[in-house]
């Protein structure tokens, strides 16, 4: 069975989440601001004027509050996610060598059970045309490679769950190093954008 995301994977993701959503709201002030401004320079009256005087300088503290939160998680996260990413790197290789060792496990199983299956073909056709001796005896025999032949299902079945569930791993891994990936890019562009002024994008 896939195991989801661990205690350590679901911070991260919880806490980019929160990062994100100062980031939009960084976004959403300084857009605001900038729309203010043009208005106030439209504006004759002075009565408007120091409304929107007012309004953006409480929208500029905002801003830099913000500004210093978003800055302060995205250092955090950047260093976060470079672990998180060496870590991915790992357990993707491990479970590609459990990968190969479950496709091998299940080719036995396979195997096994093909086997049980044309033996108990043949002994029930033996049994059939009274080549194979006394009818007790080929009820016991039958009744065994029947056992036989039901393990032998069983284990292929939980062994092809094993290959898949495996393989649902690995497509995880790979996801999440794509969007860790992603995130990375951005953050550390956010982190330039912030260090050193330049205007917020208006995404």
């Amino acid at each position: 069975m896939a195991r989801g995301h661990n205690p350590r994977e679901r911070c991260l993701f919880r806490d980019l989440g929160e990062k994100n959503l100062l980031s939009a709201e960084l976004r959403r002030v300084a857009n605001s601001m900038r729309r203010w401004q043009i208005r106030m320079q439209k504006k004759r009256s002075k009565r408007w004027q120091a409304r929107y005087r007012n309004s953006l300088r409480r929208a500029a503290a905002r801003l830099e509050n913000l500004q210093t939160e978003v800055l302060s998680r995205a250092e955090e996260l950047k260093l976060r996610i470079g672990e998180e990413l060496k870590i991915s790197v790992d357990e993707v290789q491990q479970f590609e060598e459990q990968y190969e060792k479950e496709v091998q496990e299940l080719r036995v199983a396979q195997q096994e059970l093909q086997e049980a299956q044309q033996a108990l073909v043949i002994k029930a056709e033996a049994g059939r045309t009274g080549h194979f001796g006394d009818t007790q005896q080929t009820v016991l025999v039958l009744s065994e490679l029947q056992r036989k032949h039901r393990r032998a299902e069983l284990r292929a079945r939980s062994e092809a769950k094993d290959v898949k569930a495996v393989e649902k791993e690995i497509a995880s891994e790979a996801k999440d190093k794509e969007v860790l990936t992603n995130e990375l890019h951005r953050i550390i562009e956010e982190i330039q954008t912030l260090r050193h002024g330049i205007k917020t994008p208006s995404a």
